[in-house]
C-alpha cells in the first residue's frame, strides 16, 4: 500500500514538473527582444584625432534575467573602413530593468570622414534557466553619426592689429601693419588672405592692401606682417579707420568649416611735421637785385630753395614783404609775390618775381629821418604736401643796405 502511494506521489510530481516546465518553456519561447538604444557624441576634436563617446542602454522587458555576451561597437565610414572598435564586458540584466554601458574611443583622422559614420552594436543575449533551458538571440543595432556637428564648436580667432606710418612718396604714405592672431581651438585653423581697407571718418576710401594668410596651429598665436600705401589726403582726415576682413576655417577629416572674420581698427593721424626731417634742413635764400627806375627802385627777386628730402614738398603763397627800417622800427612799404610751386626732392628750385619800391614810401620826409637805415625783406610761405590742407608756415628775412643813396660824408 505504501509503495502504491509513493508511486502516485512521484507520478503527480512528475506531471507537475512537466506542466511547470511547459509553462516556463512557453514563457522562454515568448521572450521579448530587449529595447536597445545607442547614442554617439563627439567629445573632443583636435588636429590629429576625434574623441567619441558611446552610450549603450539596454532594457530587459521580460520578467526573467537576461545575459549579455560578446558585446562590441564597431564604427565604419561610408566606404566600409573601420575607424573605431569598442569591446564591452557582458553581464546580466535583471527582469524589467535597465543596464547602461558607456565607453570612449579615439578616431585617428585619416582619409575622408565627411560622410555619415555607422556605429553597429553586435553581441548575444540569452537566458539560462536552472542550467537546463537555454536560449540565445543575436543582438545588432545600428546608429548613424555625423562629424559635422563637431565643427559647430570651432571658435572665431581673436585678432589685434598695430599700424605704423612710414616714408612719404610723391602721392602716398607707406603704411605697415602687424596682425596678431590667436587660435583658441584644439584644431589648426587656416586664415585666408587678410584685406585691409582704410577710410576716412566719412567713409571715403584712401587705401587698401592685402596680407597673405597662414595656418595657425591649435592653441597658438601668430603675427602676420604686411605693408601698403594710403593717399596723402589721409592727413586731411579727422580720423582714419581700417577695416580688416578675412575668413578663418578648419578641415576636420575631410569636412571644411569657414567663419567670416571682420574687425575695425582706429588709426591715429600722424603729425605732418614728422615727415619733414630736420637734418639736413630745408634751405631758403633770397636774392634781390635793385635797379634805379622812374619814381623808385625796381627789384628782381630770386628765391632759392634746396629740398634735401625725398619728399615732393609744395611751397604756396610765396610773398616777400619789404619794410623801411629806421632805428629798428619797421614800416611796410611794398609787397612782392613769387607764386607757388613744387620743391623738387633732393634738388634746388628757383622762384622769380619783381617788385617796385616807391621813393615816396622809401624816403619819408614827415618822419624826420629821410634816409632809412635799412630795407628789410621778409619771405613768408606755407610748406605742405600736394593734396594736403595742412601746411607748415615758414618765414625768412634779409636786410638790404641802401648805402648808395646816402650822402657822402
Amino acid at each position: 500500500m505504501k509503495k502504491t502511494i509513493i508511486v502516485i506521489i512521484l507520478a503527480v510530481l512528475f506531471v507537475f514538473n512537466i506542466i511547470v516546465a511547459a509553462f516556463i518553456l512557453n514563457d522562454v519561447q515568448m521572450m521579448k527582444f530587449p529595447k536597445t538604444t545607442i547614442r554617439v557624441d563627439v567629445v573632443e576634436v583636435n588636429s590629429n584625432e576625434i574623441l567619441i563617446h558611446h552610450d549603450l542602454q539596454i532594457y530587459n522587458p521580460n520578467s526573467f534575467e537576461m545575459i549579455l555576451q560578446n558585446i562590441q561597437i564597431v564604427t565604419t565610414t561610408p566606404f566600409g573602413d573601420e575607424v573605431a572598435r569598442i569591446l564591452i564586458d557582458g553581464g546580466s540584466i535583471p527582469g524589467q530593468s535597465n543596464q547602461n554601458y558607456s565607453s570612449n574611443d579615439r578616431i585617428i583622422m585619416k582619409g575622408n570622414l565627411s560622410g555619415l559614420l555607422t556605429s553597429t552594436v553586435t553581441g548575444t543575449i540569452g537566458i539560462n534557466f536552472l542550467g537546463i533551458i537555454k536560449k540565445t538571440i543575436p543582438l545588432e543595432v545600428t546608429v548613424l553619426t555625423s562629424l559635422k556637428d563637431a565643427l559647430s564648436k570651432i571658435a572665431v580667432p581673436t585678432i589685434t592689429a598695430r599700424t605704423e606710418f612710414g616714408n612719404i612718396t610723391r602721392q602716398a604714405i607707406n603704411l605697415s601693419a602687424e596682425i596678431d592672431i590667436t587660435n583658441p581651438n584644439t584644431v589648426d585653423l587656416f586664415i585666408g588672405d587678410i584685406s585691409l581697407n582704410v577710410t576716412t571718418e566719412i567713409g571715403k576710401p584712401i587705401g587698401n592692401f592685402t596680407i597673405p594668410g597662414s595656418l595657425i596651429p591649435a592653441g597658438q598665436s601668430l603675427t602676420l606682417q604686411g605693408s601698403g600705401t594710403i593717399l596723402l589726403e589721409a592727413l586731411n582726415a579727422k580720423t582714419l579707420h581700417m577695416v580688416l576682413a578675412t575668413e578663418a576655417g578648419a578641415t576636420i577629416a575631410g569636412i571644411n568649416k569657414t567663419l567670416p572674420v571682420s574687425t575695425t581698427i582706429d588709426i591715429g593721424i600722424p603729425d605732418f611735421r614728422q615727415f619733414i626731417p630736420s637734418d639736413p634742413p630745408l634751405e631758403l635764400s633770397i636774392n634781390i637785385d635793385l635797379q634805379k627806375a622812374k619814381g623808385g627802385l625796381k627789384g628782381n627777386m630770386t628765391l632759392e630753395v634746396i629740398n634735401p628730402t625725398k619728399i615732393p614738398l609744395v611751397a604756396r603763397n610765396l610773398v616777400i614783404d619789404y619794410y623801411r627800417v629806421v632805428k629798428n622800427q619797421k614800416t611796410l612799404i611794398a609787397v612782392g609775390t613769387l607764386g607757388s610751386g613744387e620743391l623738387v626732392p633732393e634738388n634746388t628750385t628757383y622762384f622769380y618775381g619783381t617788385l617796385f619800391l616807391s621813393y615816396v614810401k622809401l624816403f619819408n620826409l614827415s618822419s624826420g629821418d629821410f634816409f632809412p637805415d635799412m630795407v628789410f625783406a621778409q619771405l613768408r610761405a606755407n610748406i605742405s604736401l600736394s593734396g594736403v590742407n595742412i601746411s607748415l608756415p615758414v618765414a625768412i628775412g634779409s636786410y638790404i643796405d641802401l648805402h648808395f643813396f646816402r650822402p657822402t660824408e
